[in-house]
């Protein structure tokens, strides 16, 4: 399944020459560039300043760098000078350490002393080993966001309106190793314009503390900028559905909140935790901006919310009430699904399709419902009737019946009908009966109808033929047919009638009429006769016709990938065996499938027919695709990490590595959603034991995540 994301922030300003690669010359010595030491310094003492700052190559464990910046502290006539680098510039003006005449200080008229702030960083991270000289004192880093102001460090009483932010840690010595530094910062103001940072690290948290040779070691500055968060409780939807989304960003006294919804209901609002309804069928960015008084964070998912179609589960049969003698009807319908009735009695030819076998169920009134495959599956009902039909079969001892053999009279599945012929001159000595008086009728061919009535009446009609010279000289169509072919009915010669057909074990046929049943029939070669008894002075007659029943060729079709983004290219069939075969099904033409023809979260029965060019026999098999609006990668948790097995399965499925709990849907071949659950990393076995074998689709939802597996029940 195709994979997006897209993440919009505010661009990310980083302090330029975090990791101190880049050096430059200066007056006494060298400084980082962009950084600043007591060479640069300023103030009536800045004279006398000292070299206490050189690039180094001992540099922290994993950096891309090759140069980390090392200060020191020195002593002046028993005054300990720390070692100090800073954003700033220092002002050197007493000999007093702690003096307010000394600090550092953002000159926010010229850029190798100042750096430019212009958004709100979440910490500073860095990289540091510390060397104190025999004591345990600690060093410091501080870091302050500041306003349109000459900021000093140390803070003096003018510049402590002018804070916005600050990140202040002091750290012991670190053993001779490297160690990662990460300061949140403070927004408490209470300045609300963001323009400067000012940085300053020093070998003591104390200005004159500490002694002379204290170490340490800078690498690898970096500004964190962690961005608008949001949850989302369902990224897969159905139509009319309702999502609540929740804000989850890590920012100080949020003013304001304003969220962007297309295609959601609202599209957009100002609330902290909105709820928005989707109506129309598609995937959807959700973009969330959140805003306190030093600034905003701005986040938007790509393809956030798949919202997927409710297929119309609307279906009709042409009439409410069927007799159970009458052709099997079947209702029209726009959406895949299967069928379901109550109370029991009604029974299904296919319930895929609806088609209701007659003669099989019962009389009665019943309700059928229709249930739509795929993840937004609805219902639809109607009533049916079905009434008891008449049985109007019969049959007379032979089809041919010779005009001297005497009068004959047919059997009844029931009684209480009337029978007539057609044309005139056969002659019944009982129309209830059906008996025939052979000497008071005319030879010839007759249609012999047997009507039984009632509210379901049924009529039979056979051919008689009456006759002093019988001819059984009878054929086919056809000398082969395909297993899936219709009946083949024998075709007579002129003057030529039916009498007792007969086969060898195999052929399934009709031994009053001939009529073949193909589809029940074992593939094979088979001779059939038609066999005319002799009665009295007419003589017998036989003829033999042999009929081959061919079998279909073994057809195969796996797809290879089974669920397509909706806005994926079309592309072409594979996976049906033999080669050779026509690939069908909507959305397809030339072998070639189109996902654009459908909505996310539709699927659709793609056939594969392969004809066998020997026998002319074709047969098809059917799989599977599932059109998926494909999520963001935010949503893509551990759920690739589940493994399901054994597959092929018996029956017991076992669901490993879930996080926490997943709600399982097991789909048919044909759409039908065969059952729902819920599993647990407690409770992961999934019974298939009562499912048919065959292929199936498992859809795993873990949280916002749905991944598919096909499963074969064996």
């Amino acid at each position: 399944m195709a994979i997006t994301t897209s993440i919009a922030v505010n661009a990310q300003t980083q302090i330029d020459n975090s990791g101190f690669e880049n050096w430059e010359s200066v007056s006494g010595g060298s400084e980082p560039v962009n950084w600043n030491s007591f060479l640069t310094a300023s103030g009536g003492l800045a004279g006398f300043a000292a070299n206490q700052i050189e690039e180094s190559t001992d540099k922290r464990p994993g950096s891309a760098g090759n140069k980390s910046v090392r200060i020191w502290s020195r002593s002046v006539l028993g005054v300990v000078a720390n070692g100090n680098v800073t954003l700033g510039r220092i002002n050197m003006g007493s000999s007093s350490p702690a003096d307010a005449n000394n600090y550092n200080k953002s000159i926010i008229g010229n850029a190798t002393f100042s750096e430019a702030m212009p958004h709100i960083p979440d910490s500073i991270v860095f990289w540091v080993k510390f060397t104190p000289n025999g004591h345990t004192q600690n060093a410091r880093m501080k870091a302050t966001i500041h306003d349109n102001y000459e900021y000093r460090d140390p803070e003096d009483a003018a510049s402590t309106s002018h804070v916005v932010a600050s990140a202040i840690v002091n750290f012991p010595n670190t053993g001779g190793q490297w160690v990662r530094k990460s300061v949140p910062f403070n927004y408490t103001g209470p300045a609300t314009s963001v323009n400067y940072l000012l940085v300053t690290f020093t070998t003591n948290q104390t200005p004159g503390g500490g002694a002379a040779n204290d170490q340490l070691w800078i690498d690898d500055v970096e500004l964190i900028y962690n961005p608008a968060t949001f949850n989302t409780s369902n990224t897969t939807v159905c139509t009319g559905s309702t999502v609540t989304y929740t804000n989850t960003t890590s920012l100080v006294n949020p003013t304001s909140y304003a969220w962007s919804f297309p295609g959601g209901t609202p599209a957009t609002s100002t609330v902290a935790n909105p709820t928005v309804t989707y109506n129309t069928p598609g995937t959807y960015n959700a973009t969330l901006t959140v805003t306190n008084q030093w600034g905003s964070k701005t986040v938007t998912k790509t393809n956030h919310v798949a919202v997927n179609a409710i297929p119309s589960p609307a279906f009709n049969y042409n009439q409410t009430t069927y007799c159970s003698n009458l052709d099997n009807p079947v209702p029209t319908t726009s959406s895949p699904g299967t069928f379901s009735s109550s109370p029991a009695g009604l029974t299904f030819a296919n319930a895929s399709t609806g088609e209701i076998n007659l003669a099989g169920s019962t009389a009665g009134t019943y309700t059928i419902t229709h249930t739509t495959s795929g993840a937004c599956s609805s219902t639809a009902t109607n009533t049916v009737t079905i009434f008891q039909g008449a049985d109007a079969s019969f049959s007379y001892p032979t089809n041919t019946i010779c005009i001297l053999g005497g009068d004959q009279t047919p059997s009844v599945t029931e009684a209480g009908g009337t029978f007539s012929a057609e044309p005139t001159g056969l002659t019944f000595v009982n129309a209830s009966t059906g008996e025939i008086d052979v000497d008071g009728s005319t030879p010839g061919t007759y249609a012999v109808s047997y009507v039984r009535g009632g509210g379901c009446p049924d009529t039979v009609t056979v051919n008689i033929t009456l006759t002093d010279t019988p001819d059984a000289t009878f054929s086919y169509s056809g000398a082969a047919f395909c297993l899936n072919a219709n009946d083949a009915s024998p075709i007579y010669a002129t003057g030529a009638n039916a009498g007792v057909f007969s086969s060898t074990t195999g052929l399934n046929i009709n031994s009053n009429t001939g009529t073949i049943d193909v589809s029940e029939s074992t593939p094979g070669t088979y001779t059939v006769t038609n066999d005319i008894a002799a009665v009295g002075a007419c003589p017998s007659a036989s003829h033999s016709f042999d009929v081959t029943i061919n079998g279909l060729p073994v057809v195969t079709f796996t797809l290879a990938d089974d669920t397509i983004c909706t806005g994926s290219p079309a592309f072409s069939l594979s996976g049906g065996s033999p080669a050779g075969g026509t690939y069908s099904g909507t959305g397809v033409g030339a072998n070639i499938f189109n996902p654009a023809a459908f909505q996310a979260g539709t699927s659709t029965v793609i056939t594969y027919t392969y004809t066998n060019t020997s026998t002319s026999c074709s047969n098809s098999a059917t799989d599977i695709i599932s059109i998926d609006g494909c999520l963001s990668i935010e949503e893509t948790e551990a759920i690739e990490s589940i493994s399901v097995y054994p597959n092929p399965t018996n029956g017991l499925l076992k669901i490993d590595n879930i996080q926490s709990s997943a709600v399982y849907t097991v789909i048919s071949i044909s759409g039908q959603v065969v059952e729902r659950g819920e599993i647990s990393s407690s409770s992961n076995t999934i019974d298939m034991t009562h499912m048919q074998n065959g292929v199936y689709l498992l859809q795993l939802q873990q949280g916002e995540n749905t991944q598919t597996v096909r499963v074969v029940k064996q």
